[in-house]
């Protein structure tokens, strides 16, 4: 996920983990830099990659929710493990502790690529293309316009 830094203007970007749902859902520390910098400007980037070299980039805007009943709908005991124990019984990491958040993510608009070919076909058109000097061919870039999006969030 990218957002702005608001002190220097700076992108800065940092791995989340995503839970299921229509929008996109992250876990979240509320005291982090981050929660700050989208207080500042909830514009945000998010990318994603797999391992077949198929990739998604999602413009959007976000915002922080405390809604304990949709923390618990997601939560996960591995957030212990991001959220530290401040050994007072109430900042421990457990569904129950103030500090997790979630940031959701509202897509307005989506560039992603998807391949049909498997590595070995990967690996040949981009020899290919170092070969003959022709762009390798490896995906094929499709977009979602904000249009779109605001269509299928109606249906």
């Amino acid at each position: 996920m990218t957002t702005r830094d608001q002190a220097s203007g700076r992108l800065v970007s940092r791995c989340m983990a995503v839970a299921p749902s229509v929008d996109y859902l992250f876990f979240t520390n509320t005291e982090s830099h981050k929660t700050d910098e989208l207080k500042g400007d909830p514009h945000v980037n998010i990318a994603f990659l797999d391992t077949y070299g198929q990739w998604a980039s999602i413009s959007g805007t976000a915002s922080i929710e405390t809604d304990r009943s949709l923390i618990e709908k997601h939560y996960s005991p591995t957030l212990k493990a991001w959220m530290g124990d401040l050994g007072d019984d109430k900042h421990n990491g457990s569904q129950n502790d103030p500090r997790i958040g979630i940031i959701r993510v509202k897509m307005a608009t989506a560039t992603y690529a998807i391949t049909d070919r498997a590595v070995l076909g990967r690996v040949a058109e981009v020899a290919k293309g170092v070969v003959t000097g022709e762009q390798a061919n490896v995906n094929a870039i499709r977009e979602i316009t904000e249009s779109e999006v605001r269509a299928r969030r109606s249906a």
